[in-house]
């Protein structure tokens, strides 16, 4: 069962002067009409002063229509920035464990859990072109962002909020931007950048996490469970691990520097390559961690 929201940023429907913004954070068409009055009275003072400066038989229509043209330029340019965004609202009813999958080419991805049984998705879209077209079907909520856009070329950037259940699996990817999970306790997490983008993943308690990237940071604060296993990859970036271990876990990592910080002592370790290589395991060893980083570092942190 879901609800529908589109909302387009028409600029016709602005009330005068009051200084807002949208969900993006950016300037709304009414804050820009408040900015525009600014700007208009500014110019007023100049073209006063002007004419004061130039003698009181001084020619005036063309500093009259001069600025009549830079408001009419202002006006325009304002309007079309912003009846270009789109935001799109949508809530799904849904069960335990439900899966989210999302396919974006371009933007940011933000989920965080919540205590309701819906999935409400939240998309700003950039190009008027661009088609977000969320679906439910026997294996979850599903969002194609690339597939629902393939052989288009002006699709901009479409930038995710999601809520969604923390029982939830979350399998999440974006071809450039930055991804953002918290406070997720499902079966399963996946985050993937295919080119450039940090991944933040945050209060996870998930048994599956694979998490990775070409070009950015990826920074892991999770409780490990037993049995859980975890792969963080990089290939420029640093990697920041920050965990709970309370029932151990095995560790292989790669990368220029690998520092175990509060680990070091807790475990037992293997250093191969000059620290470049790490195997060992903290405690019994109940989970598996798995990271590797190309041609940055992987830094422990106790949480």
């Amino acid at each position: 069962m879901a609800n529908d929201d589109l909302e387009h940023t028409d600029a016709r429907a602005i009330p005068g002067g009051e200084r807002r913004r949208d969900s993006a954070g950016h300037l709304s068409a009414a804050g820009t009409a408040s900015r525009i009055l600014m700007d208009t009275t500014r110019l007023t003072a100049l073209f006063s002063k002007m004419r004061r400066w130039r003698g009181a038989n001084a020619p005036r229509p063309r500093a009259v229509l001069t600025a009549a043209a830079l408001l009419a330029l202002l006006f325009s340019t304002a309007f079309e920035s912003t009846a270009q965004t789109r935001r799109m609202s949508r809530e799904f009813v849904v069960r335990n464990n439900v899966r989210l999958r999302l396919m974006n080419r371009s933007g940011t991805i933000t989920v965080e859990s919540w205590k309701r049984n819906e999935v409400k998705i939240i998309a700003v879209i950039e190009s008027p072109s661009a088609r977000v077209e969320p679906q439910e079907n026997e294996n979850g909520i599903v969002v194609d962002v690339e597939g629902a856009n393939r052989g288009r070329a002006d699709v901009g950037d479409v930038n995710f909020t999601i809520f969604v259940p923390a029982n939830s699996m979350v399998d999440v990817e974006t071809k450039r931007g930055n991804i953002t999970v918290r406070g997720i306790e499902g079966a399963l997490l996946r985050a993937y950048v295919t080119s450039e983008g940090d991944i933040e993943l945050t209060g996870i308690r998930a048994s599956t996490v694979v998490a990775e990237n070409t070009v950015g940071n990826i920074l892991f604060d999770a409780e490990l469970r037993m049995g859980g296993m975890y792969q963080l990859t990089s290939m420029k970036g640093d990697i920041s691990i920050r965990v709970t271990a309370n029932n151990g876990f095995r560790l292989m990592a790669l990368a220029n520097s690998v520092n175990l910080g509060p680990f070091e002592r807790a475990g037992v370790f293997e250093y191969l390559g000059g620290r470049r290589k790490v195997v060992g395991k903290v405690g019994d060893g109940g989970a598996i961690l798995s990271t590797s980083n190309q041609r940055g570092t992987i830094n422990f942190i106790r949480r």
